[in-house]
């Protein structure tokens, strides 16, 4: 099996993060949120683990905007097969309890998210 073996979700940068998230409810047509969003992120569930993730970027540095997430069981070996084949890296993996990511750029200059989600291993 592949390591980067799904793709994730869309990224949409926005600038305020519950104006936003109530919008793209409306016209996803999902439930509005009980709760306020906390950010830095709000996904939309599209199906098959496949969403659309609205971004603040109050976490990330200015130049760092990915367009989209693929997803990987083995974040590591996804970072080496990244690495190896050219990819530049422009945020390194970062680890918390639910997830480890990391950025980089392609040959075009492309952002794009690994992400390895470790509550559905």
């Amino acid at each position: 099996m592949a390591v980067i073996n799904r793709l994730g979700s869309v990224f949409i940068h926005v600038s305020d993060l519950k104006k936003s998230t109530e919008w793209y409810a409306k016209i996803l047509e999902k439930p509005q949120p009980e709760e306020e969003p906390q950010g830095p992120v709000h996904w939309f569930e599209m199906g098959e683990g496949r969403g659309v993730l609205l971004d603040d970027n109050r976490n990330n540095a200015d130049h760092v905007r990915p367009s989209f997430m693929l997803n990987t069981d083995d974040v590591d070996r996804a970072y080496k097969l990244v690495t190896e084949n050219g990819g530049k890296i422009i945020r390194e993996i970062e680890r918390d309890e639910m997830v480890s990511f990391f950025n980089f750029e392609d040959p075009d200059g492309n952002m794009v998210m690994v992400c390895q989600e470790h509550h559905n291993q």
